[in-house]
C-alpha cells in the first residue's frame, strides 16, 4: 500500500482493530480512518503514536471525549495517573521500552482512554505490553469488552515486571552462593545494580497499586460498572503480589551488602591484626639491631670474630621472647 493511501499512518494511527460480538478482533484496514464506534463493531482499539503532528487535531475533534481526559492523553506527564467520571476512566501508566530486537533497561509512559465502546491508547516510544497484547489478539485471543482488554494490556506489564524480578532473585541467588563460599569478587557492584534496578521496580508497582486503590475507595467508583470494578480489583491484587516480590529482593539485596561489608570488614581486621603480631615480634630485634648499629665506641662483640652472630641470636631470642608474652596473654591464637 502506497504511502497517499495508509490514510491512518498520515492521522497519527499505529494500528486499529474492531472486535464483534464474540470478542474477535480483526485490524480495520488502513486506507480506512478509524472512530470511535464503527459499523458492525462492539467496540474498537485505537493505539496512537503521540509524537505524531496530526495526533493531537484527531483527539481535539473527539467532542465525545472529556476535556480532562484529552488534557491527559496528549500530555508529557512522567507520572502515574487514574482519573475517571461515570463514563469514561483515564490515565498514565508506565510500560516497558521495547527496542528492534529487545526490550530496552527503559520504562516509557503510556497515555489510555477505556470508553463502553472503545479503548484508546498512545505512546511516544514503542511500549512492551502494546505490542504483547497486538501478538495476542493475532494469536486468537478474545476479549469481550474495552475493560477486558485494557486488563490484559496491564496484565502485560505486570507480567514484564514478574520477569525482571524473577531475574534478579536469580542473581541474588548466584551471589549469596559466592558470599557463601567466600568467593567475593565484584559481587557489591552486582548487589548495586540489582538495588538500581528493585527501586525502579517499586516505583512502578507503587505507583500502580496508589492508582488502582484510591479508585476503589472512592465513592465515584463504586458506581463504576461491575466490569471496571471487577478488572481493577483483580489489578490491584496481582501488583500487591508483585510489590511483595519486589520488596522481598531489595530486602535481600540489603542483606547480602551488609554481610558482605561484614566479611570485609573481618578480612581486613584479620590482616590488621597479622601486621601487628608482626610488628610487636619484631620491634624487640629491630630495637637490638638498632643499638648495635650506632657507630660509638665500647659497644659489645665490636672486636669478636663471630659477633654478629652473637648479635642475630640475641634479636631471634628477644622477637621469640616477646612471641611467647604474646602467647601466654592469649593475645595470640
Amino acid at each position: 500500500m502506497s504511502i497517499l493511501q495508509d490514510i491512518q499512518s498520515r492521522a497519527g494511527f499505529i494500528w486499529a482493530y474492531r472486535f464483534d460480538d464474540e470478542g474477535r478482533a480483526s485490524l480495520v484496514p488502513r486506507d480506512q480512518s478509524p472512530g470511535l464506534a464503527l459499523d458492525g463493531a462492539k467496540f474498537v482499539w485505537l493505539h496512537l503514536d503521540l509524537v505524531h503532528s496530526r495526533t493531537k487535531q484527531w483527539i481535539a475533534e473527539r467532542s465525545e471525549l472529556p476535556l480532562e481526559a484529552q488534557a491527559v492523553f496528549l500530555s508529557q506527564d512522567d507520572h502515574q495517573r487514574l482519573y475517571h467520571d461515570p463514563d469514561f476512566v483515564w490515565g498514565i501508566t508506565y510500560d516497558q521500552v521495547r527496542e528492534v530486537h529487545s526490550l530496552a533497561d527503559d520504562w516509557g509512559m503510556m497515555h489510555w482512554i477505556v470508553g463502553e465502546r472503545f479503548l484508546i491508547t498512545g505512546r511516544r516510544q514503542a511500549l512492551q505490553a502494546t505490542r504483547l497484547t497486538r501478538d495476542t489478539l493475532e494469536a486468537g485471543f478474545r476479549a469481550t469488552s474495552p475493560e477486558m482488554l485494557f486488563e490484559r494490556v496491564i496484565e502485560f506489564v505486570i507480567e514484564d515486571v514478574a520477569e525482571d524480578v524473577n531475574r534478579l532473585a536469580d542473581d541474588a541467588d548466584s551471589i549469596e552462593d559466592h558470599i557463601i563460599d567466600d568467593r567475593i569478587g565484584d559481587e557489591a557492584r552486582k548487589l548495586g545494580a540489582i538495588r538500581r534496578r528493585t527501586v525502579k521496580l517499586h516505583r512502578q508497582l507503587n505507583g500502580l497499586h496508589q492508582l488502582f486503590r484510591r479508585f476503589q475507595e472512592t465513592a465515584t467508583a463504586r458506581a463504576a460498572p461491575e466490569k471496571v470494578r471487577s478488572a481493577t480489583a483483580r489489578l490491584l491484587h496481582r501488583v500487591d503480589t508483585m510489590l511483595g516480590d519486589v520488596q522481598l529482593v531489595q530486602q535481600r539485596a540489603r542483606l547480602l551488602q551488609d554481610e558482605i561489608a561484614a566479611r570485609l570488614s573481618a578480612q581486613t581486621n584479620h590482616h590488621l591484626y597479622v601486621l601487628s603480631i608482626l610488628t610487636a615480634t619484631l620491634m624487640p630485634a629491630t630495637l637490638v639491631t638498632g643499638y648495635f648499629g650506632v657507630n660509638t665506641k665500647a659497644l659489645p662483640f665490636l672486636e669478636t670474630e663471630f659477633g654478629w652472630l652473637y648479635i642475630l641470636g640475641l634479636s631471634g631470642l628477644a622477637a621469640g621472647a616477646v612471641y611467647w608474652l604474646l602467647k601466654r596473654r592469649n593475645v595470640i591464637g
